[in-house]
């Protein structure tokens, strides 16, 4: 389907809403809750800020035919992309993304608790009290549509428009026993005053892993059970409608060369769905440990947010949905970090579908681990940020002025890439 096919087609508007609005009588929603366009539209937003386009300079390739060969060159850039939307949320109805994230997260609610045969409560919970400390939010990452114009651009205007979204499988998680060892390794710089008394227990279960597997392999069969795909044809049709944005956003970056790729396609999918702590409630609600194998959910300044000892946010371990943090928005911050350290790797204890690059075939790409993040909901900031800002002498607190009556948001994450396009055997670059 080309960009002009997109912006002349027919749009659609779907009837959640008012569905929506009985089954929540009496539940607060979040302020102004996001719809597709509203998230294409504000990462459009962002996008002067966010993008950080760069030359970084030159890479080389090697071409032969028969009797010769002969080296060809391509820019090195790098800049970021909107991979995916990570959403925090009381509860699955309150989820500030309306025509995806709250159909999705409704969905994998009722699934989580058919399939583990067990009743998981709804309702994440929040702060009960100005003065209360534990906040305990569902969270997902779904692909964000935005994210898929540097794909687009690469492929000469041609994008298809997914009619289902997948479930993720227990992939990941049945490559995660390949870990232990590794994990058990790392135990090896941990002080012995803290491997030896409060960590003892996930040492023993490294050391005798027979009942994790397990409970790891009852899940896993669990997981086999539900269904694969979800039907979100008249949602995807809200594409449509923030057509004209897509337009815009392809000649800003696209200039005087029409058309010529210049970005890193990077690892946007189309509303994929890369986690949903419904799908993922044994692990993210903490019911199977298993997080509390890793040295970081023990030592404290082990993979915090922010730096020093002053640092006022919180840890990135363990990896579940339960934070100490009294301010909403920072809270959040942290839980979209756990998802986000989840996603981005390998054969981690979750249920999820790992963030996986889209154009290595036709690029060649070099490590790069940065990534800045920029609030869709309940506000939309025009610029990005890391987490992690340290406020502690300051007399105002970050997030302050950005909450959300429900506690529901919306965080776009934009990843760092740095590629060239791949013109034969890649010899080096420059720099």
């Amino acid at each position: 389907m080309t960009l002009t096919r997109i912006a002349t087609a027919s749009r659609k508007v779907i009837a959640l809403a008012a569905a929506s609005s009985v089954l929540t009588l009496g539940m607060p929603m979040p302020a102004q809750a996001i719809t597709t366009p509203g998230v294409i539209t504000g990462t459009a937003a962002g996008l002067a800020s966010c993008l950080s386009y760069r030359v970084e300079g030159v890479c080389f390739f090697l071409r032969c035919k028969l009797t010769f060969c002969w080296i060809e060159t391509s820019i090195k850039i790098s800049h970021y992309v909107p991979d995916v939307v990570v959403s925090t949320y009381n509860e699955p109805l309150q989820h500030p993304w309306t025509d995806i994230g709250r159909v999705v997260a409704t969905t994998m609610n009722g699934a989580s608790s058919t399939v583990f045969s067990q009743l998981f409560d709804s309702s994440a919970g929040g702060l009960n009290s100005a003065s209360a400390m534990a906040n305990f939010k569902g969270a997902d990452a779904i692909g964000n549509p935005a994210g898929m114009l540097a794909g687009i651009i690469a492929n000469g205007g041609q994008v298809t428009i997914p009619t289902a979204l997948v479930i993720p499988g227990p992939f990941e998680l049945s490559q995660f026993p390949g870990q232990l060892s590794s994990i058990a390794s790392s135990w090896a710089n941990v002080p012995a005053s803290i491997a030896g008394t409060v960590a003892s227990d996930a040492r023993r279960m490294l050391d005798a892993p027979g009942q994790l597997l397990g409970s790891l392999q009852t899940i896993m069969r669990g997981v086999q059970g539900v269904r694969q795909v979800m039907e979100i044809a008249d949602t995807v049709n809200l594409v449509y409608g923030a057509a004209n944005t897509f337009q815009q956003i392809g000649s800003m970056i696209t200039g005087s060369t029409g058309g010529t790729m210049l970005l890193c396609p990077g690892s946007a999918t189309l509303f994929g769905l890369h986690f949903q702590s419904e799908l993922d409630a044994p692990f993210w609600r903490g019911v199977i440990p298993v997080e509390m194998l890793y040295p970081d959910s023990w030592v404290p300044g082990l993979g915090e947010i922010g730096s020093g000892y002053t640092q006022t946010w919180g840890p990135t371990f363990p990896r579940t949905g339960e934070i100490i943090q009294a301010h909403p928005v920072k809270a959040s911050a942290v839980l979209a970090e756990r998802v986000k350290s989840i996603i981005y790797r390998s054969a981690q204890p979750h249920i999820y579908a790992k963030v996986e690059l889209q154009g290595t075939k036709d690029y060649v790409y070099f490590n790069e681990d940065k990534a800045q993040w920029q609030m869709l909901h309940p506000n939309t900031w025009t610029s990005c940020q890391q987490f992690g800002a340290n406020d502690s002498l300051s007399l105002t607190s970050w997030g302050d002025g950005q909450t959300d009556s429900a506690d529901g948001y919306s965080w776009n994450l934009w990843k760092h890439y740095v590629c060239c396009q791949r013109r034969g055997a890649f010899l080096f670059s420059v720099p």
